[in-house]
């Protein structure tokens, strides 16, 4: 098939500023997403993009970000009246796997903040190694920090980073859609109650990758190191056994340095100063005109 162009992204923002966000936006959420949204675009360079956006329960002015920034042909704005966390993530899975504009895809997430050309070689990667199945473009902190996370890792080279296997990521991440149609059914669990509490996206990205699934030292030790990650573990197997047990091992990567940052206070990559970025982009965006 013949793709029109080299990305498809869609794109969730609400209005709702989470508590984790840095002081810099001083609790203004439309000013995090705008310097969110004008750093996601400078990193898309010369690729060419389609973008849907799912506003949910946004005032007026959220839609002029997009349309100051994105041509009129290449957007897609969808309005929904507050759905939430759960129902625009189902809604981004739809648009991804039906959509046929692009075989590369993003999921994203309105709190990010990209370095300028970044994402070209996020989709270099996925052309050049089709080995890699999924890429996460925030290298956490937590690869660092959580025992969790200590795996003997894959890596390789490529434009200048060191793209590393990681068990998990958040939702935010590029695939292709052929991949995305395989696990579909995988992600959606995401959507699914798992006795008193939900599933994870940990929980998701463990059966996925396979890290620590078949490990019984894992079981034992992750609910006293962090109840989050022995909950997860104990999610995956409880809704995507059949996926542990007889689907694909995917391999997911992120690239160090890191191409982004996640918006959340105490949890910025280590290899770049994030804090500096954020300050002079937060400065410039306040120094533009007012909202209109």
């Amino acid at each position: 098939m013949n793709f029109k162009y080299d990305l498809a992204v869609c794109y969730r923002i609400c209005p709702a500023m989470s508590r984790s966000a840095p002081a810099v936006f001083g609790g203004d959420k439309y000013l995090l997403s705008k310097v969110a949204l004008e750093s996601f675009k400078t990193s898309l360079g010369k690729l060419r993009v389609k973008m849907w956006v799912l506003l949910d329960n946004c005032p007026p002015e959220y839609e002029k970000l997009f349309t100051d920034l994105f041509d009129a042909n290449d957007l897609v704005l969808e309005r929904h009246p507050g759905i939430g966390n759960r129902g625009t993530l189902l809604r981004q899975y739809q648009v991804l796997c039906e959509q046929e504009d692009a075989e590369l895809i993003y999921l994203a997430e309105d709190d990010y903040v990209y370095l300028a050309d970044s994402f070209e070689d996020v989709a270099g990667l996925l052309r050049e190694h089709p080995d890699v199945d999924f890429i996460a473009p925030y290298y956490h902190l937590d690869y660092e920090t959580l025992s969790m996370h200590r795996h003997r890792q894959k890596s390789l080279q490529f434009a200048g980073r060191t793209w590393r296997t990681v068990k998990t990521t958040t939702g935010t991440f590029a695939t292709r859609r052929a991949r995305l149609r395989e696990t579909h059914g995988v992600f959606r669990t995401l959507l699914q109650k798992v006795l008193f509490a939900d599933m994870t996206d940990v929980g998701v990205w463990l059966a996925l990758t396979k890290y620590d699934v078949f490990n019984p030292w894992s079981w034992i030790s992750w609910p006293f190191k962090s109840p989050f990650f022995g909950w997860s573990l104990f999610t995956a197997w409880w809704l995507c056994w059949r996926q542990i047990l007889f689907g694909k091992r995917y391999r997911l990567c992120s690239p160090e340095p890191s191409i982004c940052t996640h918006l959340a206070e105490g949890l910025m990559p280590s290899s770049y100063n994030w804090g500096a970025e954020l300050e002079k982009r937060v400065a410039a965006a306040r120094n533009q005109s007012p909202r209109s």
